[in-house]
């Protein structure tokens, strides 16, 4: 080699260095993503106790306006109809927390109108409770001042199941609900709570409540826009505070929402100060490893430097040059000295074993076998671990025996073809009996080793096992024909067999296309889920197999359709007797989990009775028949060309 060229080269050094970088690259990589998916982790957790606070709170809300109502039911229950008073003011109770605090006024409706002069608010939300007779709470009535701000509960009552002929209705202040927040008086620290209602005023707070009732809440908004009952965003407080906010919107209510908000600085440092700890730890090690990788590199530079040379005197093909060049010297790494002293073994033997590694590589060979050039197995190394039979059985040309019927032709071509010398390398797939009488396939590879004068000595190579393989393409085959949930055919098996019936049609021979599509179905998966849907598929797909002959396929073509082809039977006929079946099968109870499921079937059938017909056609003719019968109704079956005709389902 030019010196020239070789000067012009980086140095070990440098490679050493650009080593470490490239070594030290992948630790940062992973480093960052560790980062930041700590960083993510911590931001989640603090996230997520945002929103099982509001979650907790919402409970609360809801769980006290039930009690409202459980109270004024009560109260509705004792309340004498004789009263001439319909207003009652309850001032508390001597049991605290059963929520008797508020004005209870009773508005009775004949005719539909009320039967009584009070406020506007108040007859607004009892005349809604009546129309719909169903209990309401409203939105906050606004007053002069915090103290007049109310909040009412309709509760509509009837006599013996008729409709409602009065209707009670409880006002409350809207700071009663700091109680349900701050139970006992007591403050919640670190985190600012807040409840609105459907327009967006506060009805309670955790902090400065009395000046915070009925104020429009910040950034409302943002959060009608949503349209969600619960999430987190960044807004701005009253007091004009950063924070994060999670909410969760209060059932029984017209869009109350609970709303948990903490400062966005303390929100951000429960998740940075770990990551920021992480990420310094990471760069501490990473200097670490750099200096250690450093010196390391420096312990392998000479032997390495040592071992280059040497090599390029070998690569040179200069023999006596490799022999005569300067000595290796020793190292202290362990791995480099047995280098050291293996180098010259290896080379020693590099020029026995060129021709026969030569012959091996060049044919793909991993273990070698030899034959004669007559043909005949001279050694078979491995045969006992591959087949289960002695070395010696195969030797000669005993192993043929062992050769499957159908394939042996070709072995023999093969073995024929390097006897008369017109096959440099062969590459083979055959069948071979082993010990337990099984068929394992396997690739047999070789060629031909060669003297100095270019003369064949032997042949060698390598007998593979390659039966895993072939049974992956046998299931990749299958696969591509049959639905992997139901191991029923699909599609294209369906398509495929439907040509060779439109063929068969033009021979005079009949068929059938039946288009299946599951009734009720959709709800399953909606209310047990896809598991409990997967399995009724699969119930199906038994069942549908079960009414069908041999020579019918039944095949699975989209998530709940089916299709079946009968093949060879007097028409229509037997496509409708066996639609018959298939219905009174399919609408059969399914157990799933320990719970019974009803659905049904439609069914549409196209006659394959002609071959003037193409295969797409019958399938579009079937589609348009099963239309037909589901727009008539459940457990329908409709003929292409007829009128959909109802059976009884069961269930």
């Amino acid at each position: 080699m030019n010196k020239q060229v070789v000067s012009r080269r980086a140095g070990i050094n440098t490679h050493l260095v650009m080593l470490v970088l490239v070594c030290l690259l992948p630790i940062l990589v992973i480093s960052g993503y560790a980062a930041w998916r700590t960083g993510a982790a911590y931001r989640d957790t603090a996230t997520a106790r945002l929103s099982e606070t509001a979650l907790t709170i919402r409970n609360a809300i809801e769980a006290e306006i039930e009690s409202r109502f459980t109270v004024l039911r009560a109260f509705a229950t004792f309340w004498s109809p004789d009263t001439s008073i319909n207003q009652l003011l309850l001032q508390g109770s001597r049991y605290e927390g059963i929520g008797l605090e508020g004005m209870v006024q009773v508005i009775e409706f004949v005719d539909g109108q009320p039967n009584a002069q009070l406020g506007e608010q108040v007859l607004t939300i009892a005349r809604q409770s009546f129309e719909r007779n169903a209990p309401l709470v409203s939105n906050l009535a606004l007053g002069v001042g915090p103290q007049e701000h109310r909040i009412h509960l309709a509760l509509p009552v009837s006599n013996a199941g008729k409709p409602p002929i009065r209707v009670f209705v409880l006002s409350l202040s809207p700071l009663q609900l700091i109680r349900t927040l701050q139970p006992d008086g007591e403050r919640t620290t670190g985190i600012l709570i807040a409840v609105t209602d459907g327009n967006g005023h506060i009805l309670a707070r955790s902090r400065d409540a009395e000046n915070s009732v009925g104020v429009k809440a910040p950034d409302w908004d943002r959060l009608r826009s949503d349209a969600l009952g619960s999430g987190l965003f960044e807004a701005k407080t009253t007091e004009g505070l950063d924070t994060v906010m999670a909410y969760q919107q209060i059932e029984m209510t017209p869009g109350w929402t609970a709303v948990v908000a903490e400062p966005l600085e303390v929100f951000n440092a429960r998740w940075q100060t770990p990551l920021i700890g992480l990420l310094l730890g990471s760069a501490l090690a990473t200097a670490l490893a750099t200096v250690l990788a450093i010196h390391i590199g420096q312990l392998i530079r000479r032997p390495v430097q040592a071992l280059a040379l040497r090599s390029l005197a070998i690569a040179s093909g200069d023999s006596e040059r490799a022999r005569t060049h300067e000595a290796i010297p020793p190292s202290r790494i362990r791995e480099f000295e047995m280098l050291r002293l293996s180098f010259e073994a290896a080379e020693a033997a590099r020029r026995e074993h060129e021709r026969r590694l030569h012959t091996v590589a060049n044919a793909g060979a991993l273990v070698l076998w030899r034959w004669s050039t007559d043909g005949d197995l001279l050694s078979a190394e491995g045969w006992e671990k591959l087949t289960g039979r002695s070395d010696s059985e195969a030797l000669g040309t005993s192993w043929i025996d062992q050769v499957h019927p159908d394939d042996q032709e070709r072995v023999a071509l093969a073995i024929g073809r390097k006897k008369s010398g017109t096959l440099d390398y062969f590459d083979i797939e055959f069948r071979l009996r082993i010990a337990d009488g099984r068929w394992l396939w396997v690739r047999d590879r070789g060629g031909p080793v060669l003297d100095d004068e270019g003369n064949v000595i032997q042949w060698a190579g390598v007998l593979e096992d390659i039966d895993a393989r072939k049974q992956d393409e046998a299931q990749i085959a299958y696969m591509a024909t049959h639905d992997a949930l139901t191991g029923l055919g699909n599609r294209v098996l369906l398509r495929d067999r439907l040509e060779m019936a439109a063929t068969a049609a033009g021979r005079g021979v009949t068929s059938a296309l039946l288009a299946l599509d599951l009734d009720l179905f959709k709800q399953v998966n909606d209310t047990l889920g896809h598991p409990a849907g997967d399995e009724v598929l699969r119930q199906v797909a038994g069942r549908l197999s079960s009414c069908v002959r041999e020579v019918d396929l039944v095949a699975r073509i989209g998530g709940d359709e089916f299709a079946i082809l009968q093949h060879g039977a007097s028409q229509p006929e037997a496509a409708t007797a066996l639609a018959d079946r298939l219905v009174a099968a399919i609408c059969a109870p399914y157990r799933v989990d320990g719970q019974d499921i009803v659905i049904g079937v439609s069914v549409g059938v196209a006659l394959i009775t002609g071959g003037d017909i193409a295969a797409d056609d019958h399938m579009r003719r079937a589609d348009k028949a099963l239309y037909l019968a589901k727009s008539q109704g459940r457990g329908r079956i409709s003929v292409f060309g007829g009128a959909p005709v109802a059976v009884p389902q069961e269930g």
